[in-house]
């Protein structure tokens, strides 16, 4: 299960920015919308608002490519490291590390991991782990390999230590090398980490289409009595053909992609990632949540993650939103985060319950349009029509 997430000098954000899904003390919706465990009671979701281009897709960019930098391989991650992309409207950003951290719960035990990028280089990279206290795995404090401190959970790769390049991961050729605790980190961060929307991530069309696909995919369309896949891989939908007197006459096959919606396509892209989440207890993030949805599906999809007995296994989602009428929704205040862009364009992130005086009975969604909590458009901006 994710704990948090942290992001410095990327795209936006300047600043370190820190989305943590542990919960606060509050009892609302506590029973359905938090996941008790050993360390830190955690959050099943978070919903980020925000104004258009005030960083709520860089926020979740910048999870892709940390992502991204761990999962390649060696060679892949010296390409990757070169398109990191510091603050660029500050002229000192580019000599100040971009940094990247995430902490995550497995199997009892507390895993940070994170690393910098400078100049092209990996100029810090740490991992830590906690089970009753929190220990050091390993700590990089510059890009060559002799800055490498390791510890017994990495004795098998010291040999190999000297072949580690500055602009190559450790943990990456750890992993590569076989070290159990590497494979472990790098192996939940690739199949428990599932960002949708963006390259790589992008949506994965179900080969088989499953009971579960099928159900979820008529919530959007309730007409399509069954999906099934053609010679040559082709997705079509059954629907009923009514005669003159509008009884049933027959069913025929359509291609689906000539008949549905954009909506009822986004369900069919969600669905895979929903699936996997649901029977494999992992993390969903999505940009653009309401993307061709109604907010009917919204509820339902969030209603989905934040359920007792359709998520067992506590899979937890992260989703931007325009959507501001889930403001009233059975939300808690911590799992309402917020982006906001100043005026020299620097993006930060906050959540509700930062505010100390947002009682349960305030009108989230009325003060929220008001700007009492920014991360609204400036409308004031720009020319003017009048």
């Amino acid at each position: 299960m994710l704990i948090g997430f942290t992001v410095e000098n990327f795209r936006s954000f300047l600043g370190e920015a820190s989305l943590s899904m542990i919960a606060t003390g509050d009892k609302e919706h506590r029973e359905f919308n938090v996941i008790p465990t050993e360390h830190d009671d955690l959050l099943k979701s978070v919903l980020i608002y925000g104004a258009n281009a005030g960083g709520k897709s860089n926020l979740i960019h910048a999870l892709y490519y940390m992502k991204k930098m761990i999962v390649s391989s060696i060679d892949v991650q010296t390409e990757h490291i070169k398109t990191c992309q510091p603050f660029t409207f500050r002229e000192d950003a580019g000599k100040l590390p971009t940094r990247f951290e995430i902490s995550f719960l497995l199997n009892g035990v507390v895993y940070d991991y994170g690393f910098a990028i400078l100049a092209g280089q990996i100029s810090r990279e740490h991992l830590y782990k906690k089970s009753r206290r929190r220990t050091v795995v390993f700590e990089r404090t510059a890009p060559e390999f002799d800055n490498i401190r390791l510890t017994p959970d990495m004795a098998d790769v010291e040999p190999l230590r000297k072949n580690v390049r500055g602009d190559v991961l450790f943990l990456s050729w750890a992993a590569y090398a076989n070290n159990s605790l590497a494979i472990k980190i790098v192996d939940w961060i690739s199949r428990k980490l599932i960002i949708f929307g963006l390259n790589g991530d992008a949506a994965v069309t179900p080969k088989a289409i499953s009971d579960f696909t099928r159900a979820f995919v008529q919530k959007a369309d309730g007409d399509i009595l069954e999906m099934k896949r053609q010679s040559g891989g082709a997705l079509f939908s059954s629907h009923k053909v009514y005669g003159e007197d509008w009884n049933t006459g027959r069913i025929i096959d359509v291609p689906f992609a000539d008949y549905s919606s954009d909506g009822t396509k986004r369900m069919l892209d969600l669905s895979d990632a929903f699936s996997k989440a649901l029977t494999e207890s992992a993390v969903i993030v999505i940009d653009e949540m309401d993307l061709h949805l109604h907010p009917a599906l919204v509820r339902h999809l969030i209603a989905l993650i934040n359920s007792i007995d359709r998520n067992p296994l506590n899979a937890q989602l992260i989703c931007a939103t325009h959507d501001v009428l889930l403001l009233d929704e059975d939300i808690r205040r911590d799992q309402i985060w917020f982006v906001d862009k100043d005026e020299h364009s620097v993006s930060s992130l906050y959540a509700l319950s930062d505010f100390k005086d947002v009682r349960k009975n305030s009108d989230i969604l009325k003060r929220y349009l008001l700007g009492v909590y920014g991360a609204i458009p400036d409308l004031n901006r720009g020319d003017s029509f009048e």
